[in-house]
Formats: structure tokens, sequence, C-alpha cells
């Protein structure tokens, strides 16, 4: 017992001694630990700094040579080739600036920025230092002479942290073979870890990956899961916005456009309406379009002013969003109402229209501070003259209880009203309430049908979920997809890889609006791809073997865009990938690279393929007239003058455009056909039309309900208006040219008369060249025969 007593006698009293030594022992951890947090601050913020510093001064260097940065003087008519030859010619007699020596003069004057940015990286491991310096080699950032090797090995190196921007662009280049020889297996390795590290251009990349079998087997599930993952995010930033959420961005721009498609204005198919029939729209230019509908809206038309409006409201890809103009435009057609109430029918739609938009201005906070009683105000206004938009946010209202007592009927009632007058959002909010019931779902899911014929993302989101948990009648997992990847590419506010390479090529910088419109490509846009194509292809011209009139006699004399890749093998692989898009025109495309040999073997079965798709499946004209031609010459498929003719009459009874080269080519056939009987060939039974297909009417083209674009209806609405100023006396021609009334007997004369003309014109101009050539060889004869008077002695 006393033993016990003492020892416990003795711990109560070292008690405090051992907590006090304890409680240093804890004082002095926590001082060095607080010690090593300070240093560890310390250094990230000297690297930071000297991160922040390196772009300080990369900016006043960027302005210094900005007028130098690189560009594309590409001629584009026949005196600037001309001119660009004649200097090549005299190129060793006159002094130019030499690139290399600009790049050395750049990079002396970067060396301190980059020497920053190395330490930064090096010393204080700071990612974002290393990220910076492979940009700069990539992307020309600041001016900075782009070197893809040494990007390459930043990318690598910060790839190997685990950083998923890095992996992403590694496997961008194994994927194009910028600087690496191309290898999709790896390409698909670095994607795959960028995608699971959450970068959202590698997810659309593995999406689109999985969707096509590029590199991997297709496995639509797999490309469900990326495509939603990046669907879902696009969805988050849209409804983060003002009621009614974000505006999406405008559509993109496809190259091919301003010289009227693939293969030029009336032959190409993928190509708006508006530059099928000519180029008359690049004689107008924006400026007037603009003068003349402020012109009207000065004489107070209620027409022009709306028009005007709506054009600021929404904003073009000419004409960038104004608020302060499109409310001062719409606020001079409300102010039209009169004072008893009593809005006149002349101009009941335009003030309805009108104040709807006033009211969206208000609940939206756009160009006005954010105002929900007046603009409930102006929807009231707008719903008494069955204006659409209006009665769509008095329905919102209603649903949400914004000014208004929450009233579910009442928002369906509106939601009706706008719905029945075709507004899609009014469609959307529509259905998502009859969603919610069995027995009005079918109705729901017609309704975001036609929302979705007008791209309406929310449209898109639920057809995707609907497709995805077997909710519709015929689910299919490539539909939802399909949703999923329209979202993501419609909705690329986050990511506007597209824009940046239009804004790049409208500044003449083809190299970076390659590159952006690649990367893009590889992510699934169709429109980058048949861009990258388009600006690859090296077989836009036939007059490429006369001097000074092809863009270069020897084409290895033209500097590749982008060092160190197989241009035409590229421009194969994307005209490709847009074909299995429904590219009509790629389609046509790929059958010309294989049947010329370019960026691959001479195929002709495979260019027939190609032809015989497009034509058969997708009703391309041109890819009709390839395959009567291929048929009549019997290149890579049996000689077949029946089968030729009947491509022949399919191709001019797609597109009435092509009367004259079938014509000609009819005339060729024919001859040949006959002369071919003649020395006893076989040569099958008589050439017969086939009464179904020359009675067949011309195709009429799809008349569209809208327009993406407001400023291509103020466009076409002009046009309009001035051609009925110019033709208002005249008659309106006949689209047709009677094919249906004609005969084989008739055909035949028809074509017999044609080639009798050109005879008589070919021998006409050969008289005239004969006679001339006699009567000058007689002069000179005359002059050599005749004696010196002055030399005789």
């Amino acid at each position: 017992m006393n033993k016990s007593s003492s020892w416990k006698k003795r711990l109560f009293y070292s008690s405090p001694l051992i907590l006090g030594y304890l409680v240093s022992v804890q004082a002095s951890q926590h001082q060095q630990q607080e010690v090593l947090t300070s240093q560890h601050h310390g250094t990230e913020y000297e690297g930071r700094q000297l991160y922040l510093s390196a772009i300080q001064q990369l900016e006043v260097i960027e302005k210094k040579f900005i007028n130098h940065s690189s560009s594309s003087n590409e001629p584009t008519s026949f005196t600037d080739r001309i001119i660009q030859r004649v200097t090549q010619l005299w190129s060793p007699l006159l002094p130019t600036t030499n690139d290399y020596e600009l790049d050395m003069l750049k990079q002396n004057e970067f060396s301190n920025a980059i020497q920053l940015l190395e330490r930064s990286a090096r010393e204080f491991q700071q990612d974002d230092a290393l990220l910076l310096l492979a940009d700069l080699n990539f992307y020309s950032k600041y001016a900075y002479p782009r070197n893809y090797h040494d990007a390459f090995n930043y990318y690598h190196e910060l790839a190997d942290k685990g950083n998923a921007t890095a992996q992403q662009m590694i496997g961008f280049m194994y994927a194009t073979g910028i600087a690496v020889k191309r290898d999709q297996s790896k390409a698909l390795l670095y994607h795959t870890f960028a995608a699971h590290g959450g970068d959202t251009t590698a997810q659309m990349t593995m999406g689109y990956r999985y969707l096509l079998g590029i590199g991997t087997d297709e496995k639509c599930q797999d490309a469900l899961y990326h495509y939603k993952n990046v669907a879902t995010k696009v969805m988050d930033y849209y409804l983060s916005g003002p009621p009614g959420g974000h505006t999406p961005p405008l559509s993109k721009v496809r190259l091919s456009e301003e010289n009227g498609g693939v293969y030029g204005y009336g032959a190409s198919v993928t190509t708006e309406k508006k530059s099928r029939h000519g180029s008359n729209e690049k004689t107008v230019s924006i400026d007037e379009i603009l003068q003349y509908w402020r012109y009207l809206a000065a004489k107070q038309d209620v027409d022009a002013q709306l028009m005007l409006g709506q054009v600021y409201y929404l904003g073009t890809r000419n004409i960038p969003r104004n608020f302060d103009e499109a409310f001062q435009f719409f606020y001079q057609i409300v102010n039209k109402i009169p004072d008893h109430g009593k809005v006149p029918l002349k101009n009941g739609k335009a003030i309805g229209q009108a104040a709807g938009y006033l009211g969206l201005m208000f609940w939206r906070g756009e160009g006005v501070k954010v105002d929900p009683k007046m603009a409930y105000k102006w929807f009231s206004i707008g719903n008494d003259l069955n204006d659409a938009t209006s009665q769509n946010a008095l329905g919102m209202m209603y649903l949400d209880g914004i000014v208004l007592p929450k009233n579910r009927d009442k928002a369906i009632e509106f939601f009706k009203k706008s719905a029945d007058q075709e507004n899609p959002n009014a469609q959307v909010n529509l259905a998502i309430e009859l969603a919610q019931s069995d027995a009005t779902l079918p109705a729901a899911i017609n309704l975001f049908a036609k929302a979705a014929e007008a791209k309406h993302l929310l449209a898109f989101w639920y057809l995707a979920n609907m497709n995805e948990r077997n909710i519709v009648q015929r689910p299919s997992c490539r539909v939802a997809v399909s949703y999923y990847k329209a979202i993501a590419e419609r909705g690329d506010w986050l990511y506007p890889t597209v824009e940046d390479a239009y804004s790049a090529y409208m500044k003449k910088d083809k190299e970076s609006a390659l590159l952006n419109y690649m990367l893009a490509a590889e992510r699934g846009y169709e429109v980058a791809q048949s861009n990258v194509a388009y600006m690859l292809d090296t077989d836009k011209q036939m007059l490429t073997h006369f001097p000074f009139l092809g863009k270069e006699i020897d084409e290895t004399e033209q500097k590749p865009i982008i060092e160190g890749v197989d241009e035409k093998e590229l421009a194969l692989i994307y005209w490709t990938r847009s074909a299995n898009q429904n590219n009509i025109d790629s389609q046509v495309k790929m059958g010309d690279y294989y049947y010329k040999g370019i960026g691959t073997a001479v195929d002709y079965e495979k260019a027939v393929a190609c032809y015989r798709l497009a034509a058969e499946i997708q009703s391309s004209p041109l890819a009709y007239w390839n395959l009567g031609w291929m048929y009549e010459n019997g290149i890579g498929v049996t000689k077949d003058f029946h089968l030729a003719k009947r491509a022949y009459d399919q191709a001019l009874n797609t597109d009435q455009d092509a009367y004259l080269p079938v014509k000609l080519s009819l005339i060729k056939m024919y001859i040949k056909y006959y002369w071919e009987w003649i020395t006893g060939h076989e040569v099958g039974p008589p050439l017969q039309s086939d009464p179904h297909d020359l009675r067949r009417k011309h195709r009429k083209e799809k008349q569209e309900n809208g327009w993406d674009d407001i400023g291509e209806e103020m466009k076409h609405k002009y046009k309009l208006m001035k051609q009925k100023e110019r033709e208002e006396s005249e008659e309106m021609m006949d689209d047709s040219y009677g094919l249906d009334e004609f005969s084989e007997q008739d055909e035949l004369i028809e074509s017999l008369l044609i080639l009798g003309l050109c005879i008589l014109i070919g021998y006409l101009v050969y008289v005239r060249q004969f006679r001339f050539g006699g009567n000058g060889n007689a002069a000179g004869n005359d002059g050599r025969n005749q004696p010196n008077i002055n030399n005789n002695p």
C-alpha cells in the first residue's frame, strides 16, 4: 500500500512537468510547421510574381511586333497573281525581308521574359508558367515565333505532372502529326487521361472518337458518357444566365461559302440558299443595307424600325449587339400607341413585337436596369396584341411567381398560346409541363422535336435524356449522343475555338486559323472538318498549269501552312470525316481525291463508290454527272452508255442549273456512241430516255420557315424590296425548262442542233484565222521580194 501510494504521489507531482514538456514539444513542432508554411507561401508568391512580370513584358513586346504577325497574302485575282509571279521572277534582284532574321530579332526581344518564365517553372514549380511557355510556341501568343517541337516538349513535361490541358494538347499533336509522327493509339491514350482529368475539349474528342470508331472500336455508350459530361457543363452555364438563359453563340461560318461552296455557285449542295445562284450578295455592303433601312425608319416605317431593333438586339456577325440602339428603335414603335389605347390593325403586330422585346430587355437587364414590373407592363401590352414572346414570358412569370402569383394553369394557358405561334421557347416550356404526365407525354415529345428544329438547347437536352432513359417510343443511343453532341457544339461559350479560328482567318493569319480549325475538327465539329479540308485543298482550280492564271505553276513551290505535316493526306482525312457527318460535297470531294490520287493512291473503284453514295443517297447533281462520265468512259466501272445517259439525265432532273454541261456531255456521248456503233463495237440497244425521269418535275428548293441570322433576313428583305422596285413592270420568268414535254426525238434533234451550231462556229473561227494568216504570209513574202531601194547602187 505504501509503495502504491508513493507511486501515485510521484506521478501527481511530476505530471505538470510532463505536460509542460509535451506542450513545449508541440509548440516547437507548430513553430517549425509555420516556418515551413511561410517559406512555401513565400516561394509560391515569388514564383507567381515572376510569372506576372513575364506577362507584362510579353504584352509590351506584342504591341511592338503586332504588325509583323504571321499573315497570308494569297492573291485572289488574276492581276494579283501576275504581280506575284513577276515578283517571284525578279526576287533575286529585290531586297526582301528575311523571316528567319525577324524570328531571331523576336527571340532576342523575348529572351528576358522567357527566362522569367523558365525560372518560375523550374525553381518555383509554377505550372502556369510552363503552360504559357508551351502556348507561346504553339499558338504564337504575344507574337512569339512558333516552334512546335519546343511546344511539344513543354506540353509533355506538364502532361507528365497530370495537367489535363497539356495531356489534351499532346493527344492532338499525336493525332495530327504536328511535331511528331502520327500515332492514333498514343493520341487516344493522352486524350483519355485528359478527359478523365476533366478537360472539356478532351471529353468532346473522346466522345467523337467513340462515336465513329477513330483509333478505337465504336462504343456508343462511351460516346454518350463523354458527350453528356460536356452537355451538362453547357446546360449549367446556359441556365445560369438571365431569365431564358444565355444567348447562344452565333452560328459557325463555313469558309467555302464565300465562294459559293466547295464547287462554286450552283454546283455545291452543302451551302446556304443565299449563295446557290450567284455572287450578287458580295456586291451589297452591310453599310449600304443599314443606310437603306435607317432611311425607311426615319420616315416612320414601322417594319424598318422593327427590323433594325431586332438586328441590334440579336446581333449578327457583321453587326454587333447594341442594346441602346435596339431600345431606341423599339421605343419609337411603341410610341405609336394612341392615347385612347386602341392600336390600329396595320401596326398592331409590329407594336406587339416591339413591346415583347422591351419586356425582355427589362426582365433580363439588357441595356437597362432589371425591372420585372416594367417588364410585366410591356409583356401585357404585347399579349394584348397577340405577341408570342410576351405570351411565353407571362407564362414563365405565372409559373415562377414573378410579379404575379403562382398559377400553373395560367402558365400553361399562355405557353399554349405562344406555342401555337411556333415560338420555340414556349414549345419547350409547355413540353416540360406536359412531360410530367404519362397521358400528355407524346405531345411533349412532339413539342420538343419542333423546338429542336429551331436548335433550342433545352429541347436537345430533354430529347437526349428521353432517348437515353428509353422514354421515347423508339429509343436510340446514337440519337441521344447526337443531341448531346449538338449541345456541346452549339453552346461552346467556354471554348470558342471555332470562333477563334474564324477571327484568325479574317485577319489573314492562315496558320492560326488552320490550327484552331484542326483542334475543333478533332472534337467532332463538322464545319471545322470541312473548313480544314477546304483550306488544305489543292484541287480548287482547273487552270493551274497556265502561267500567271493559277496560284502556282509548280505545286512544290507552295509553302505549306504548317511545316512537317502531309497536308494532302490531312485534307483527305478531314474530307472523309466531314462526309461521314453527311456533308454531300465532302463525299464528292472524297471521290475526286481517290480519282486523282491526291493524298492517297489512285483508286477508281473507291471514287465510283463515293460518287454513287453522294448521288443515289444524297442526290448530288455533280455526283450524278461524275458517275455518268465514268460509265461513259468505263473508268472504275464497266462501260455502259445507257447507265451514263441515265446518270446525266438524273443530274439535270436534280438541278436545272446543270442544263448546259449536261447537254454538252450528252452530245459528246451520242457522238461516241454512234461512232462505236459505226465502227462495229458493242454499244448495246438504242439509247432511250426513261420517261419517268424525263417527266419528273425539277426538284424545288426547300423553303426555310425562319432564319438563323437576323442579319441574313435583313439582307434578304432588302434585296426583295430592291428587286420589286426594279422589276415592278416585268413578268416573272417560268422556272421550268419544259423537259416534261420533250420526247426522245426532240432531245436528239436539240442535241444535233447544238452540235451543228458548235461546228459552224468552230469552222468560222478557223476560216477567219486562216484568212488572216494567209494575208500576213503574203504581205511578208511581198516585203521580202521587194528590192531595197536605199541599198541599190
